[in-house]
């Protein structure tokens, strides 16, 4: 299945012309997990191996999703600068959205304003961002990709949802951490299909969540 999921993309990239950076050799991949104490999940090291590592640029959506996919050593570099340990389980089991631990105003201008004169509903975001908004939430995460304004996506290699992307909207901004229910290989394949018909940006909830299996994506209008 994954190698019929490989051909796919492979097959997809030459249709969009999209020039793939080179591959990694499995002992390679075997020297970062003995350096870093894990075990990367099957499905990115067949993306690493069979597909491209990396695929990053400055312009979006030109080579991957958003800004593009990291190569492997960017993201380990990554953490060490956010002094993240990848070899720690991840424990998230669910999505974490703030604004529901802190029972956000459904009303935007509402929300806004509590935020600058309601002193009870400051309170209340400040206790939940004291609590959640650290990098030990990340930890057992590699970062992947960049979707811009201070989100990334975060593939996770440790704990019962190893194999996952998340997107990380809780540490710069203060949204929160959410699962797209999807590995690399599908965020990247249904980024592709997206290309294909159509690089028009859209107008939804959760935007981030658009390569994913998320309901909390949903278009509007």
């Amino acid at each position: 299945m994954v190698k019929e999921q490989i051909d796919r993309i492979l097959r997809k990239t030459k249709k969009l012309r999209i020039k793939l950076e080179p591959t990694l050799s499995i002992e390679k991949i075997l020297e970062f997990e003995n350096s870093l104490h894990v075990k990367f999940p099957d499905t990115y090291v067949a993306f690493l191996t069979q597909i491209q590592n990396g695929g990053a640029s400055d312009e979006l959506n030109k080579k991957g999703p958003y800004y593009g996919i990291y190569p492997i050593e960017k993201s380990i570099h990554e953490n060490k600068e956010w002094e993240i340990n990848l070899s720690k389980e991840f424990k998230l089991k669910k999505d974490l959205d703030f604004g529901e631990l802190y029972n956000e105003d459904p009303d935007y201008n509402k929300h806004v304003w509590r935020c600058e004169n309601d002193a009870k509903y400051q309170a209340k975001i400040q206790k939940v961002l004291e609590k959640y908004q650290n990098t030990e939430i990340l930890e057992g995460t590699l970062p992947i990709c960049e979707y811009g304004c201070g989100d990334f996506f975060r593939l996770v290699v440790t704990g019962s949802n190893a194999g996952q992307i998340w997107v990380d909207s809780g540490i710069i901004n203060e949204t929160g951490f959410y699962s797209l229910h999807v590995d690399i290989l599908t965020f990247y394949e249904n980024w592709l299909d997206k290309k294909t018909h159509s690089e028009q940006l859209i107008n939804a909830y959760f935007p981030f969540l658009e390569f994913g299996k998320n309901n909390r994506f949903k278009v509007v209008g």
